[in-house]
């Protein structure tokens, strides 16, 4: 029976990602076929090229400024960051050439931004569509492919459980990394969460000083509005989660797992080895009832 792994969208927070896989695979289940969205499609990318452990060391090691440098932060087209460096080293030391290169069936989405529907990928060059697939709306700028401009893969499938169905799998377990999303910037009682996403437009606005206006970061009055960061990072939340819950509603997957990640930002990918330890528990925690759904639909 082929297991199928649909690995979602989180940005920073999908770094659980690698967790979750090595928790899977402690568990003795054998992942046949691997779909991904967004930073998703950057973990599984890795995962198909039998390049997980590389990856890992690679995120384990990163510093906030190091995230910022590889982002390439500054006047790009169509986003506030370029992201060259860090899509260029996932090619070259995390990445096969090409999906027909990968050792294990990989697919991942990105959306037309013309159209507004799906675009999938799993054939070719892999490098352009992993761009795609994690240019977050005015983070990144969009991607040319054909006559087309691509973005984020989760705008429209955050966690691309049908793909994995596509690729054959009989037993779909899906990563939702959107699932402990509350909206604080509505709670003026909680500032935690807030704090946090502030926290990113502070490391904005003092890596260049010609965006401290845009990013807000001078004023920390209770009155003040929230950096553009936070406002940006936040409203994708608020799409991601809803948008998932209405996928998943329709192509449900057989086993869900949602690691908690509340206080994550966007962009804090130094934290790495937080995000991997609570994919690890989140397996961990449903270890019982994978095993035992799994084995159930395999008797069918």
């Amino acid at each position: 029976m082929k297991i199928g792994l649909a690995l979602g969208a989180g940005a920073a927070r999908g770094w659980a990602h690698i967790g979750i896989i090595e928790a899977l695979e402690e568990l003795g289940l054998e992942i046949s076929v691997i779909s991904g969205c967004s930073i998703g499609a950057f973990v599984g990318s890795a995962y198909a090229s039998g390049k997980l452990p590389e990856l890992k060391e690679w995120a384990f090691s990163l510093s906030e400024w190091q995230v910022l440098s590889l982002l390439g932060v500054g006047v790009n087209k169509g986003g506030l960051a370029s992201g060259d460096k860090v899509f260029l080293k996932h090619s070259k030391e995390f990445c096969a050439p090409t999906f027909e290169q990968m050792k294990k069936p990989f697919a991942l989405t990105a959306t037309d931004l013309s159209t507004g529907r799906e675009k999938i990928f799993n054939q070719g060059n892999v490098d352009q569509s992993i761009r795609a697939s994690c240019a977050i709306p005015a983070l990144f700028p969009p991607v040319a492919f054909e006559d087309r401009w691509l973005v984020d893969g989760a705008v429209v499938n955050p966690v691309p459980v049908n793909i994995c169905k596509q690729l054959g799998a009989d037993f779909v377990i899906a990563v939702n990394l959107s699932a402990d999303f509350r909206p604080e910037m509505l709670d003026n009682h909680n500032k935690e969460h807030l704090a946090v996403q502030q926290k990113t437009d502070d490391i904005f606005a003092r890596s260049q000083s010609m965006f401290r206006s845009w990013f807000s970061a001078e004023d920390k009055e209770s009155n003040t509005p929230p950096g553009i960061m936070t406002v940006m990072s936040t409203s994708l939340d608020i799409m991601q989660a809803r948008v998932t819950r209405s996928r998943l509603a329709g192509e449900p997957p057989h086993v869900l797992i949602e690691p908690h990640l509340r206080d994550v930002s966007l962009l804090d990918f130094h934290r790495a080895e937080e995000m991997y330890t609570a994919g690890r528990e989140a397996v961990n925690r449903l270890s019982e009832q994978i095993l035992y759904q799994f084995n159930y639909i395999k008797k069918l």
